[in-house]
């Protein structure tokens, strides 16, 4: 695996050294994407949530000189072994540029690595209502944000119980519900299974940071159905969100 990422006349390596506020200790992970919003790391490290940490990214020009730039970040969510960290500029250490993730992004540059995704156009003119039933509040919020940007309609709920009061409520109106497979108490499709036997139509999407064979394989899923394998990109949420509200 190629361990830098190619940047406007320089190297970026993928090691990014973690440095979480008040620590002395300094983690390292590699990161698997990244934009100037943000970072996900691949790290077999647990961080409390909302961490705030010092993120030290390490740049290599075509002559050989080396430049450490530092941006302050606040943990978004964890899933796993992935990671994201949000950029915090208003605390990062000083520098000569009013916003240091600004001053990174441009000086080393076009960092050529995926541009911002550019997320599908609204799927209407009326927006479809969508259930997202997620446990971790972090990615709750991510979630959420990501689908209404693309003009959907998003209630939300953090444990099955209050996801069936919440449908209860506006089930003529729902056509599809996000669920996460894993939940306390009752899982994903247990909580879905009475919901679909009264409304066939009613769409579901699945997702879970356990892998889909391990689903399968223990009967948790059947084969099929519309399935999300955490971590996963705004762009896959999306476009799996569309596939299958289009046969709905």
């Amino acid at each position: 695996m190629d361990k830098s990422a190619s940047v406007s006349g320089c190297r970026l390596s993928r090691g990014v050294d973690i440095l979480p506020a008040g620590a002395e200790h300094l983690y390292s992970g590699m990161f698997t994407e990244l934009d100037q919003t943000g970072v996900v790391l691949s790290i077999h490290q647990p961080f409390a949530k909302r961490s705030k940490a010092n993120l030290r990214f390490h740049f290599a020009s075509g002559d050989g000189r080396k430049t450490v730039e530092t941006l302050a970040a606040i943990l978004s969510w964890q899933s796993g072994h992935s990671v994201r960290f949000d950029f915090v500029p208003a605390l990062s250490p000083a520098s000569s540029a009013a916003s240091l993730v600004d001053y990174v992004f441009k000086r080393h540059v076009q960092v050529s690595q995926p541009k911002t995704e550019v997320l599908p156009d609204p799927p209407t003119p009326k927006a479809q209502t969508v259930l997202l039933v997620e446990d971790e509040d972090g990615q709750r919020m991510v979630f959420r944000k990501t689908l209404e940007k693309c003009g959907y309609k998003v209630l939300d709920a953090r444990f099955n119980s209050e996801a069936f009061i919440v449908y209860k409520r506006n089930a003529d109106s729902i056509q599809l519900i996000v669920t996460d497979v894993m939940m306390p108490g009752v899982n994903g499709p247990e909580f879905v299974a009475p919901l679909r036997s009264s409304r066939p139509e009613l769409q579901i999407v699945y997702m879970s940071s356990s892998p889909y064979s391990d689903l399968i394989r223990y009967r948790i899923l059947n084969e099929g159905m519309p399935f999300l394998q955490k971590p996963f990109t705004p762009k896959n949420l999306t476009s799996k969100v569309r596939e299958v509200l289009s046969h709905a």
